[in-house]
């Protein structure tokens, strides 16, 4: 864990010289919660990521290349995980969890996406693969359900809602 540490910390050293090209927020209440964020503020101009956890045991990875992306993760309750990963530009990733047990995953590339999975309960799975411009929403408001979206074309509007 100690290496895994000083890795990030090492390849996160390039990054500080550009850093007010980039900003984040993070605010962690109760305690083993873990946030991490990686982005390469050369190229990140004008991202933006927000990470707020509440509970305890939550985990929120998020990841942006090369600019103007924006992600928020919230998480309230526990043992809840979430992964952002954003690729190209302006495209907006939202991730909201409460309860417990909960995976979320977003991943975007191209332009001007808009993505978003809100799960309510515990033990849900959800995960969004989008590429280029189109809205991408997943709600979850029940407990142990399963769901994913693979969106390729711009231009479309999906929106997936489990009770």
């Amino acid at each position: 864990m100690k290496r895994i540490l000083l890795t990030l910390a090492l390849l996160s050293a390039s990054w500080v010289v550009h850093a007010q090209q980039y900003d984040l927020d993070y605010s962690e209440m109760n305690d083993r919660n873990m946030a991490s964020h990686i982005s390469d503020a050369r190229s990140s101009s004008g991202s933006s990521s927000l990470i707020y956890q509440h509970g305890s045991n939550n985990r929120a990875y998020s990841t942006q290349s090369p600019g103007r992306n924006s992600s928020a993760i919230w998480q309230i309750g526990s043992e809840n995980t979430a992964f952002v990963r954003q690729s190209g530009y302006g495209n907006d990733a939202d991730i909201y969890q409460s309860g417990s047990d909960n995976f979320a995953y977003i991943s975007q590339s191209g332009s001007g996406g808009d993505a978003s999975i809100t799960q309510r309960n515990f033990g849900n799975s959800a995960y969004i693969l989008q590429h280029g411009k189109g809205i991408t929403e997943i709600n979850q408001n029940g407990a142990n359900q399963s769901s994913g979206v693979v969106q390729r074309s711009s231009g479309m509007a999906i929106r997936v809602t489990q009770h």
